[in-house]
């Protein structure tokens, strides 16, 4: 199960100890939980940069400076917009920050005294958050699964579905009758070749309409293999329209151990969800790897950028991008001005 992911910023490495002897083997909801630990309010800033599926962060609050745990915690909310991780703040010296007063003013979900800490309360202030977390990411995901979970109920998903099935049937058909009225020469082998790319691509679809992506096993497969076999999927369209995806894997992601259909289906519909986006500019998918053993992932426009609409069908990609994610034991990232689309995966 993956982890739930707890960060411990103090420059005491004798907290570091404790903590970690107090969370040994513990689990919460079935699932384990991962300590971070950084000493620095720039290694916290480092980590957090670069894995924002932190649930929970224990903050000392003076560090470097009096008051270095309060102005991480603004860091966090404001420069890094992340308002879904629990933040609780742990001080040895409660005199230069009143509670009542860090409370009122920060957004924080709990300050406890290392003085008076035990181990009890300090495993009760972090179920509390972690049940918190867990509770705000489902929230983020609910209201999209509700709009989508009954096609009846919502007038306009079932005519999108069916338009965004019919574009892609269309030049399948078109090939097809093309094809019947031809010798196996050249040409027609490059329409074969469009043709399975085409029914490749719907099938593609339409698993992820039905939500029937299951998981099978993890294996090691070769990433530029699975790429080349992915931008296969989508050649037809970009011959027509006049457009390139191109990929770049960095180093040592040239294989990877994971599920190869899910992983197949996460980029594709990752595509999907960027050609929505994107209005006919090429794009670039990147497999990069972090100093937190994870692989990030992501799609971009080479020039120019996005313009996203919300309509049931790209809402219902997005969902099914969180879902992928999650299977594979991943999150998504919220999109940026650089990246039309970011997921984080774990580097087995």
């Amino acid at each position: 199960m993956t982890p739930w992911k707890v960060l411990i910023v103090d420059d005491e490495e004798g907290i570091h100890g404790i903590t970690r002897m107090i969370f040994r083997g513990y689990e919460f909801e079935q699932r384990p939980i991962e300590l971070i630990s950084a000493t620095s309010s720039d290694e916290a800033k480092k980590i957090l940069r670069e894995q924002p599926d932190i649930a929970l962060a224990l903050l000392d609050v003076v560090m470097e400076q009096d008051n270095t745990g309060l102005l991480l915690v603004e860091h966090i909310r404001k420069e890094l917009d992340n308002q879904d991780i629990r933040i609780i703040l742990r001080t040895g010296h409660p005199g230069y920050a009143p509670e009542a007063q860090v409370i009122v003013t920060y957004d924080i979900n709990d300050y406890l005294s290392k003085a008076e800490l035990s181990a009890s309360r300090l495993l009760t202030s972090v179920i509390v958050a972690l049940r918190s977390y867990r509770d705000i990411r489902s929230a983020r995901i609910a209201p999209a699964q509700e709009e989508i979970s009954d096609p009846q109920e919502n007038n306009d998903l079932l005519p999108t579905t069916v338009g965004h099935l019919h574009s892609l049937l269309a030049p399948l058909l078109k090939s097809s009758t093309r094809l019947e009225q031809m010798d196996l020469n050249p040409v027609a082998k490059d329409l074969c070749t469009n043709l399975k790319a085409q029914l490749d691509r719907l099938n593609t679809n339409l698993l992820l309409l039905q939500g029937t992506q299951q998981a099978t096993e993890t294996t090691v497969i070769s990433t530029s293999a699975l790429m080349d076999d992915v931008l296969r999927v989508f050649l037809p369209q970009t011959r027509q329209e006049g457009w390139l995806i191109d990929y770049q894997i960095q180093s040592p992601l040239e294989q990877v151990s994971t599920d190869h259909l899910l992983f197949r289906a996460l980029l594709i519909c990752s595509v999907e969800l960027a050609l929505l986006q994107a209005q006919g500019h090429d794009l670039k998918i990147v497999l990069q790897p972090t100093d937190g053993q994870q692989i990030k992932l992501t799609v971009s426009q080479t020039s120019g950028h996005g313009s996203f609409k919300q309509t049931p069908w790209a809402q219902y990609l997005s969902t099914c991008l969180e879902s992928l994610c999650q299977q594979l034991g991943g999150s998504t990232i919220e999109a940026d001005d650089n990246h039309l689309i970011s997921c984080l995966l774990p580097q087995v």
